[in-house]
């Protein structure tokens, strides 16, 4: 990268976030400057409110304004605002469902992760019950990350394959949600779901929201890799996934919500 010392670096989050998928870390700014988007306007202490368009150097993104984008999942905030609160259908689990399983075990919920967070909705819904969490999301093409900070929630530039930034045992629950499914090879889904293990305490919950496979996969490969762990089973929900027209490609879904043992 060339740019001219202790002056702006040349805009590349785009190089850095194709470094980090591929396992490279970025080394640390050398004598350059990080451009940064104008100071917002307004910042509202409402996650849920219209984000605010200059939050985002939008020339590295094809669309130019937040409102070009709410038809991608996570930026129209009237749609995120009702996520997380009740259950459509068994593989539904609401955040006051949670909530309540967790207090009747006598296990509180303070810090969380969620795993591929997108725009940070579900760190954002915890917000508002005063628990805290931050959010790993990559933006390809979209700003997700500068969303999710916008909203007033952490946006942690992480990979699935790289260890998590969380110290060991610190988290109550860790949230797994879209971005932790088939596609990812099974070596790597393994050595996730136990640095999962490593970041949660004892008594903490993993939650796999919507986990969708092939339907014969799910109890040949998915299910033995999860059962590896050892974990209580609270809720286990598998059901039919279907495309947007409806259609069944052979493939489930799969809800659950899981508690590590409590070491002795």
């Amino acid at each position: 990268m060339n740019y001219t010392p202790f002056s702006l670096c040349p805009l590349d989050s785009d190089l850095a976030e194709s470094l980090i998928l591929r396992g490279c870390h970025p080394l640390p700014r050398r004598r350059c400057f990080s451009p940064t988007p104008p100071k917002p306007s307004s910042l509202s202490s409402n996650a849920f409110s219209l984000l605010p368009d200059s939050a985002v150097i939008w020339s590295q993104y094809t669309c130019k304004s937040f409102s070009c984008l709410n038809s991608q999942s996570g930026f129209d905030m009237k749609v995120e605002k009702s996520k997380f609160i009740t259950n459509k259908s068994n593989l539904d689990l609401s955040i006051t469902q949670f909530l309540e399983i967790a207090r009747s075990a006598k296990s509180p919920i303070r810090l969380g992760l969620d795993i591929g967070g997108g725009t940070g909705t579900f760190a954002a819904q915890m917000k508002l019950l005063n628990v805290t969490v931050v959010t790993t999301t990559m933006n390809l093409g979209a700003p997700h990350s500068e969303a999710a900070a916008a909203r007033g929630v952490v946006p942690l530039h992480a990979p699935l394959q790289q260890r998590l930034p969380v110290f060991d045992g610190a988290a109550d629950l860790v949230r797994c949600g879209h971005a932790v499914n088939r596609w990812i090879p099974v070596a790597v889904m393994e050595f996730l779901f136990y640095d999962v293990d490593r970041v949660l305490r004892g008594g903490g919950y993993l939650w796999l929201d919507r986990f969708f496979c092939k339907e014969v996969d799910m109890d040949r490969v998915y299910g033995p890799v999860i059962g590896k762990l050892g974990y209580k089973r609270v809720k286990w929900a598998v059901g039919n996934k279907t495309d947007p027209s409806g259609v069944k490609n052979a493939e489930v879904y799969l809800t659950a919500l899981l508690q590590k043992p409590v070491a002795k």
